[in-house]
């Protein structure tokens, strides 16, 4: 992208009055050479830029040459500049515009405009990565062609793996969503609208046929239906636990878990969780010992039980 490159060259030296070619070169990224053969360009095409040898030296914009963007008030700069995660800016393989882009957009701020957005990158970060980062590794050729099948309109071939099969299907691509750093396929399948977990999909090719996208296909409607559907038609199981004063902050603190009630009876703290199958309140259950008691379901405690005497069998 030398066209991106030789504008963001132009800002740079908009903003800092002069820079040496190896500040330049680390900013952008190329070598010194690139940085050179770059200002011998802009010099060509009539930029007023020189370079100055020496101890003092630098490259610098002569006069008052300006490349500007105008239009764009302050709270709509400071909009824009809301962090974007770099990791979904690396999976889809646009990291490296996220900083040109933020120099075209500020070319034409005063010094102190530039000095208070830099401050605002530094107030909030937006981390996609789960704690599992295993979970987040996503096959970057993969979604490279699920991305021009999307903008391309072509039909796609891949190859699903489910728990229990791994087969071929044949899709229209309608929109990549990327959920707490996880990406998901909305496609077309004989004429239906479904979503493919994009680390299940072990292989990916274009068709050289395209197809009409639905033109009153909405993407963020869709998901956002889809999945409310998808939360309510997953069966709840509600606990009781009873447990100890102490470990009740804990709980509450813990991520995906949420207390729908809490009940204080004679000295004794009691807790309404909900959990999507039975496995999960155990789990939950087991993992504080005797610090916790499971009340209800009655299943639930003669199952626990079963799980403590494996496990004393086994050590």
């Amino acid at each position: 992208m030398r066209a991106d490159r030789l504008i963001s060259i132009l800002i740079l030296l908009q903003m800092n009055k002069k820079l040496t070619a190896s500040e330049l070169s680390k900013r952008l990224e190329v070598s010194v050479r690139t940085i050179y053969r770059d200002i011998d360009t802009l010099s060509g095409i009539g930029v007023p830029i020189v370079a100055d040898k020496g101890i003092n030296g630098g490259i610098k914009l002569l006069g008052d040459y300006k490349t500007s963007l105008t239009g764009i008030s302050k709270n709509e700069l400071l909009s824009l500049f809301i962090p974007t995660s770099d990791k979904i800016l690396e999976d889809l393989g646009v990291e490296n515009l996220k900083y040109s882009t933020i120099l075209k957009i500020l070319g034409n701020s005063p010094t102190n405009e530039v000095k208070e957005f830099e401050i605002f990158q530094n107030y909030i970060y937006i981390d996609m990565y789960t704690w599992n980062e295993t979970n987040t590794m996503v096959n970057t050729e993969i979604l490279s062609v699920l991305q021009d099948s999307i903008w391309n309109s072509k039909s796609l071939k891949i190859l699903y793996r489910k728990i229990d099969e791994t087969k071929e299907v044949e899709l229209n691509p309608l929109g990549l969503v990327c959920k707490r750093g996880i990406w998901y396929l909305v496609a077309v399948n004989n004429e239906i609208i479904k979503t493919y977990k994009v680390t299940s999909i072990e292989s990916a090719f274009l068709m050289d046929y395209t197809f009409i996208r639905p033109y009153d296909f909405n993407l963020k409607s869709y998901w956002n239906i889809s999945t409310h559907n998808f939360k309510n038609s997953i069966p709840k199981n509600t606990f009781i636990f009873k447990v100890r004063p102490y470990i009740l902050n804990h709980i509450k603190e813990r991520q995906f878990i949420t207390i729908s009630e809490t009940i204080v009876k004679e000295n004794e703290i009691y807790l309404k969780i909900k959990f999507d199958a039975i496995w999960q309140g155990i789990e939950f259950a087991f993992g504080y010992g005797k610090d916790i008691e499971i009340i209800k379901p009655i299943e639930a405690i003669s199952e626990i039980k079963k799980k403590a005497l494996e496990v004393i069998d086994l050590y």
